[in-house]
């Protein structure tokens, strides 16, 4: 009897060291095997980032004010006008018509200037043929600007709405792509080019006339272009809550071009900041989030969200951890909130 109560208690006691030695094995397995870096303090330059468009920096449909027919169009579309440039010349029969009775007038005015002079005549008859000529001479400048568009500024000739021999009238037209045209040519400045952007309220204080900004297109992503901030609008948007905010770049060579679409950059004053190593950051498959995993002291992790900042070489700056944090950068798809890690060297 006391033989086999000998042999349980052995049995029992050989069981739990058994179990004991599986527990610590366990342990062991769930350490998962990191390399660290340390977060750290580094000065850089905060950029703010847009996407913007081309948009001509002046722009403008010249028409006459008064109906008529086009006599000539002295320009091709495409061509380039300078500033006062004899653009369109349209039908002249009303101005010759206002010529000829402006002579006619001017004649009596100056016969009953005369008389005037004498005091052969009232002062009422000559004030009534005053106004006279001198709404005739109103007449005929009026209609001289009418029967000859010229350029108001140097630019690009785009379009013209209407062909030599057409009449011209107040009636708009639709072109092909379904816009509304008006007028009889349309003039657009292309150098300097300008380009809009939206800036949020919260980035306003940050921005001032003169800043440089860094704007680089689409069609030509290897060519960095510097423009300067000549406008910020003084009303903000009620839906968007962003300011509209014109940048004016050199556009010599005319290849930029309006409508096309283009990334603009603004350095700010230097600060520092916190910095770890891009591997550092973990997104989150099949969402957009992106953290970082921290090893506390117990050797344990904590999965923290972050947002990307700017680079500075391989190094990203965050703003939700402090300098001197050791953070994982190989092994962090099998971590959690939590895992217990042992840091390797690299």
């Amino acid at each position: 009897m006391k033989k086999n109560v000998l042999f349980a208690v052995c049995l029992v006691l050989m069981t739990t060291a058994c179990s004991t030695q599986n527990k610590s094995e366990e342990n062991e397995v769930k350490a998962v095997r990191v390399t660290v870096a340390e977060s750290v303090e580094t000065e850089y330059h905060p950029i703010l980032n847009y996407s913007g468009t081309a948009e001509a920096n002046r722009k403008v449909n010249l028409a006459s004010s008064l109906p008529g027919r086009i006599e000539k169009i002295y320009y091709k579309k495409g061509d380039f006008v300078a500033q006062g440039a004899k653009i369109v010349e349209l039908s002249d029969e009303m101005l010759i018509q206002a010529q000829v009775e402006n002579e006619t007038i001017k004649k009596d005015y100056e016969r009953l200037n005369r008389l005037k002079e004498k005091g052969s005549i009232s002062l009422i008859d000559f004030d009534h043929i005053k106004a006279k000529y001198e709404a005739s001479e109103a007449k005929v400048k009026m209609l001289k600007k009418n029967t000859t568009i010229t350029a108001p500024f140097s630019g690009i000739l785009v379009d013209i709405y209407v062909e030599e021999g057409e009449n011209y009238s107040f009636v708009p037209s639709m072109s092909a792509d379904l816009k509304i045209e008006n007028g009889i040519v349309s003039l657009m400045q292309l150098n300097p080019l300008k380009v809009k952007i939206e800036v949020n309220e919260k980035e306003l204080p940050l921005i001032h006339k003169g800043n440089e900004v860094k704007v680089v297109f689409d069609a030509y992503p290897e060519e960095k272009v510097i423009g300067k901030i000549h406008y910020i609008s003084p009303v903000l948007s009620s839906v968007t809550r962003t300011s509209s905010v014109e940048v004016e770049i050199p556009n010599t060579s005319l290849k930029f071009k309006p409508g096309m679409f283009c990334r603009a950059s603004l350095e700010l004053p230097a600060e520092k900041g916190v910095f770890v190593p891009v591997n550092a950051i973990y997104r989150q498959p099949g969402t957009g989030e992106e953290f970082i995993f921290v090893v506390n002291d117990d050797n344990t992790v904590s999965r923290i969200p972050v947002k990307r900042g700017e680079m500075v070489k391989d190094q990203v700056h965050i703003s939700e951890i402090a300098a001197g944090v050791r953070v994982v950068i190989d092994g962090k798809s099998k971590l959690d909130e939590g895992t217990l890690v042992e840091i390797v060297e690299e």
